[in-house]
């Protein structure tokens, strides 16, 4: 989402604070009438129109202009009285939707969701199955009773300890995991939380419930002693005795969610880390650079970034050197020259002066774009290029395949691009969710609740729109397909 890292957000929200202050100055002063969501709402509908960089294209035509005067009419009207947070949220969520920009929202840690119908999920849960063991005790007399059994067959543990759950066979290749202890009225003992259907040697379709009984099916994998359900979480066998235990190879390459792992001979992943992880980009140089051999070893590599909601771009940039085949150009956005960006990327350029890092990345185009805003205020002004220049592109590998799915946007979906600049890349996946086309996000404080704005005050410079359309993968996975990794593999086998 934010380019600049959660360290230089920080330092920068006491400088917004500051500006939000001195900008309401300039405003007409507030009645004492006016209720917080009002207060709230008009600072947005300021700062959206004086700042936003997509206010002028998405208003331009007559009509558009028009269904915005309506909907802003109204709003207004609905906030007029309204000082409660949560009715506030959904409300001035609604007006910025008529942007159709995942860049542009009420910035806050937990953000409203509107209730469910609790006859909804009682729903949901009477058509969930559950299995006659009770408790603990029960299945361990069941276990103890029986030989021979599949070591998948047991009572597995989270590593957060939240869930103890008792696994059973219940076909060929077959398993389903229940709760071995009541969690709520609706999830008691005995309830399923997810199946398992194995598609080869201890990889298996995991058909997950989530807390509200909504499912998701993900890829499993059984790593001796350990299960692990991609992007949920990590089991631990406890009983029976596991037959063998995960080696300190297994621990560092094989079981985290974030990793380097030879997936056979020609073969490679990285899983990368989502890009708003702090020091996402050290993170991500630390892996390759621990695993150069394996890469520059293998003849394909495999990046995953499905379900990677994008954050820093640097953080991409460790793996140029293994995609790269040329020159790799990071367009610069078309930034909109407002009074209020340019001071808000002033204080920006101030509060990375103490930081050496972050100033060596991000001082060069600040100070360009501060330059370029000051003398053309009212206009867009075209940030820098930035390129990725390496003198020869190295032996391995030859070929790289990055996963993406509905859930890579905003940077993530950006970086993908900038890596099919390569001969050597190709997209495989589903297409991606088409959230990169305002760019350079920073957030204002509003009056009330401690809540803060979202926005972004550039335009991709790229030729083709992606918001709300997407990257359309050179390869698509099938839908039928749970293991996308051993897919990849198997095709850039093959190509």
């Amino acid at each position: 989402m934010k380019k600049i890292t959660f360290l230089i957000s920080v330092l920068l929200l006491e400088f917004n604070w500051g500006i939000a202050q001195e900008t309401k100055k300039t405003n007409p002063p507030e009645t004492k009438k006016q209720s917080l969501c009002s207060r709230n709402f008009e600072e947005t509908y300021e700062k959206v129109s004086r700042n936003y960089a997509g206010w002028g294209e998405k208003t331009a035509s007559t009509k558009d202009k028009k269904r915005l005067e309506n909907l802003t009419k109204e709003t207004r009207e609905k906030v007029s009285n309204v000082n409660e947070a949560s009715e506030c949220y959904f409300i001035i969520t609604d007006w910025l939707s008529f942007f159709e920009d995942g860049h542009l929202f009420i910035n806050i840690p937990n953000p409203y969701q509107r209730p469910e119908p609790e006859e909804e999920k009682a729903k949901r849960a009477s058509q969930v199955p559950s299995m006659a063991f009770k408790s603990e005790e029960q299945f361990i007399n069941f276990l103890d009773k029986k030989k021979d059994l599949p070591e998948m067959v047991g009572i597995w543990e989270t590593e957060d300890k939240n869930y103890r759950l008792g696994i059973t066979q219940t076909g060929s290749g077959a398993f389903s995991a229940f709760l071995l202890e009541k969690k709520d009225e609706l999830w008691t003992a005995g309830k399923t939380k997810f199946t398992l259907k194995e598609s080869f040697k201890d990889n298996y379709a995991a058909d997950y419930l989530y807390y509200d009984f909504t499912s998701e099916t993900k890829f499993a994998r059984r790593v001796k002693n350990y299960l692990v359900i991609d992007d949920i979480y990590r089991m631990k066998k406890v009983y029976p005795e596991p037959t063998e235990l995960v080696s300190n190879e297994d621990i560092l390459s094989r079981l985290p969610d974030y990793r380097v792992e030879k997936i056979d001979d020609k073969t490679t992943l990285i899983k990368l880390p989502p890009f708003t992880m702090y020091e996402a980009a050290d993170y991500i140089l630390d892996m390759v650079n621990k695993n150069r051999q394996l890469i520059t070893m293998s003849e394909n590599l495999i990046v995953d970034m499905r379900n990677n909601p994008g954050g820093d771009e640097n953080a991409f940039a460790a793996l140029y050197p293994y995609i790269a085949d040329g020159p790799i150009v990071r367009k610069g956005g078309m930034f909109r020259a407002t009074e209020e960006n340019l001071v808000l990327l002033t204080h920006e350029l101030e509060s990375i002066q103490s930081f050496p890092k972050y100033k060596r990345i991000l001082a060069p185009k600040l100070n360009e774009v501060i330059a370029k805003m000051r003398n053309n205020m009212g206009q867009d002004v075209q940030g820098p290029d930035k390129v990725f220049q390496y003198v020869k592109a190295t032996k391995y590998p030859q070929k790289v395949a990055i996963l993406v799915n509905e859930n890579t946007a905003s940077t993530a979906e950006s970086v993908t691009l900038e890596a099919k600049q390569s001969s050597k890349t190709i997209i495989m996946g589903t297409r991606t969710k088409g959230l990169a086309d305002y760019i350079e996000v920073r957030d204002w404080g509003l009056p009330a609740f401690s809540w803060r704005l979202a926005m972004g005050m550039a335009k991709s410079s790229r030729d083709k729109e992606l918001d709300n359309k997407g990257i359309k993968p050179d390869v698509k996975v099938p839908k039928k397909e749970v293991d996308w990794v051993s897919y990849a593999a198997e095709y850039l086998s093959k190509k």
